[in-house]
């Protein structure tokens, strides 16, 4: 039987420091959810990298594991994408890589999921964009194969890197059932908005605060709930601000579990995005049910669809309008969470694992 190889790298810092990044998030749904598929055509392994010997059986799959004892760090990588090393550990004949590039010794056998062309789209110097640049296309353009979140996604790989597009499939993202659902308990005393994985740059956070500041004024009831790591010091400055700071709370260190209850209790997601690959804040809020206030670009329009309301990046004004309409009680939660919940129906990792599945078998010849 033909073995299929997944890189879990991008997962490991869960059991080293607690949390993982949003493409070790999306990497850990996929690999669980293979995992629980039946007769598949082909044997799947995980392969891991580091030190420490945190390998893929911390995820206690009982899938066949392969680790090496060896930094995972560029230039390490670059080595072993020169040698055998990797081939020899695992014997692989289709390689996965989750996080967007890596070095590898054999392309042509090798599956790339590139998330986004944001590096691209809106480089930004903080996540060091100009090495994506240079770097992603050359597996890009060798691979056997690019799996994607998002048709607009899709379109942008092909056009910023040259790409074929019948050689990039679209798998969309799903979300975790268990965690983001309506949960009836976790109705708040006070009414708030809420804003999640917030930035300066393209994630427009700031946008979101200078329309709730205009909001704050008119002494409203509902407050504004920021899940921002880290928020900036001119952020924390100007939410200090005696208008705001009674009304404004910014908070970090938030579990899933945590980020279902923040969902649930919301009146309405701020999520003003200038760009995203997908945008699984905007699903994981519908499936609890929760009116989602984001913007017409990127692949925006495909998660939210018609239950999404939408505003333009820079319209601080509408999103003033959106917030007055629901504190008003002219827009209510209850009359816009059915058809949330319904456009979030369309997404699920069990969907998403299929349609990898198919991918794979694809590439095998299968």
């Amino acid at each position: 039987m033909k073995k299929v190889v997944i890189d879990i790298n991008s997962v490991l810092p869960l059991y080293r420091r607690g949390w993982i990044s949003g493409i070790g998030r999306t990497t850990k749904e996929l690999v669980e959810q293979l995992a629980s598929i039946g007769d598949l055509p082909f044997e799947l392994m995980l392969y891991s990298q580091n030190v420490r010997g945190i390998s893929g059986r911390k995820m206690g799959l009982g899938l066949e594991c392969r680790h090496l004892f060896l930094p995972h760090k560029p230039m390490v990588n670059q080595m072993i994408g020169k040698t055998h090393l990797r081939e020899l550990a695992t014997g692989y004949d289709l390689l996965h890589i989750p996080h967007n590039f890596e070095w590898v010794r054999r392309p042509d056998r090798t599956v790339v999921t590139i998330h986004d062309a944001m590096f691209f789209a809106r480089p930004d110097e903080v996540f060091d964009h100009e090495y994506a640049q240079r770097t992603y296309p050359t597996l890009a353009r060798r691979c056997r194969a690019i799996i994607t979140c998002s048709e607009s996604s899709k379109r942008d790989i092909a056009n910023y890197m040259d790409i074929a597009e019948d050689k990039i499939f679209v798998c969309p993202w799903g979300y975790n059932r268990d965690l983001f659902f309506p949960h009836e308990d976790d109705r708040a005393d006070k009414p708030y908005f809420l804003c999640v994985s917030c930035s300066l740059g393209r994630k427009n956070t700031m946008a979101v605060v200078k329309a709730y500041e205009q909001l704050a004024k008119q002494k409203p009831e509902h407050k504004l709930i920021m899940v921002w790591s880290n928020a900036p010091k001119e952020v924390v400055d100007f939410c200090s601000q005696d208008h705001l700071r009674d009304n404004v709370s910014i908070v970090n260190g938030v579990s899933d579990e945590q980020l279902a209850q923040l969902y649930n209790g919301a009146t309405a997601l701020f999520f003003p995005s200038r760009y995203e690959g997908f945008g699984l804040p905007v699903l994981e809020a519908m499936a609890c049910g929760t009116p989602v206030v984001t913007c017409r670009n990127s692949s925006l329009p495909e998660v939210g669809g018609d239950a999404a309301l939408y505003v333009d990046p820079d319209d601080t004004n509408a999103m003033l309008t959106y917030m007055e309409r629901f504190e008003q009680g002219e827009l209510k939660k209850s009359d816009l969470s059915e058809r949330c919940l319904s456009q979030a129906s369309n997404f699920s990792w069990q969907r998403c694992a299929e349609q990898t599945i198919d991918v794979y078998k694809h590439c095998l010849g299968i």
